[in-house]
Formats: structure tokens, sequence, C-alpha cells
């Protein structure tokens, strides 16, 4: 996924979902990437949505936006688990809000669909000086 979505630096490029709980706007998503250590409140999550089963360079359906509300602590599982507290905000084709567990990569079957992954940035801005 490319980082298309300036002024965003990208912080994760592909972060692996394992698990999404709740119901939206606001989902806790369960990552298998460590994305505890570098994301901080307020950075966006960004997800590419294709069709299931259609191919992972299929075209993007939507483009979706999340804001991140928490940041959990690393989950002592084994493999190691990672949690973040997402926020709907918008999507490019104004589907509205939908579950990050719903938004596929295009990859697998359409009876076994494969998660998109998720890009993680942060705003950047700009600095100004102002001098007298």
């Amino acid at each position: 996924m490319s980082n298309s979505f300036q002024p965003y630096n990208t912080i994760i490029s592909s972060a692996t979902v394992e698990s999404v709980t709740g119901s939206g706007p606001s989902y806790t998503v369960t990552y298998s990437t460590n994305v505890s250590d570098d994301t901080k409140i307020g950075d966006k999550v960004i997800v590419e949505k294709r069709d299931a089963g259609a191919g992972t360079g299929s075209t993007v359906l939507s483009t979706y936006t999340y804001i991140v509300t928490a940041v959990g602590s690393p989950l002592m599982t084994i493999p190691p688990t990672y949690d973040l507290t997402i926020k709907y905000e918008y999507d490019t084709a104004g589907l509205g809000d939908d579950s990050p567990a719903d938004l596929y990569s295009g990859g697998g079957s359409s009876g076994s669909p494969e998660k998109a992954p998720h890009l993680i940035g942060r705003l950047t801005a700009p600095f100004i000086l102002f001098v007298d």
C-alpha cells in the first residue's frame, strides 16, 4: 500500500490484523504486528477495501480512515499480539462506517477472504517561522 494520503508520515506500512471487536464507529483491533511501540493517540489507520477474492491488485473500492483513540500494552499471548482502539472517520467512496474486519485485501477467495493490511500514519504539520 502506498502512502498516498499526504501530509502523513508512514509509521507502519503494513500491520496484520488478527481480530476485530466492537461496533461502529469504534473498534478494538488486535494485530500480530507490533503497533504498540510506535503508534500514538491521534495517528491515522488507513485501509484499502477491495472485493473479497478479486485479487490484491484489483480496484480499490474505497480507502477508509480511522483515528487511533487508545494504544494497548502488548498482550501476553504466544506469539504476542497488540491492540489499538480506532474510530471511523471517513472513506473516499462515501460508503460509511465499516468494521475493519470487513475490509478485504482482495486476496483469498470470496468464501475465505483475507483482511486488508493497515497502514498507520502520523499527520505532519508544516513549520512556519515568523520573524519580526
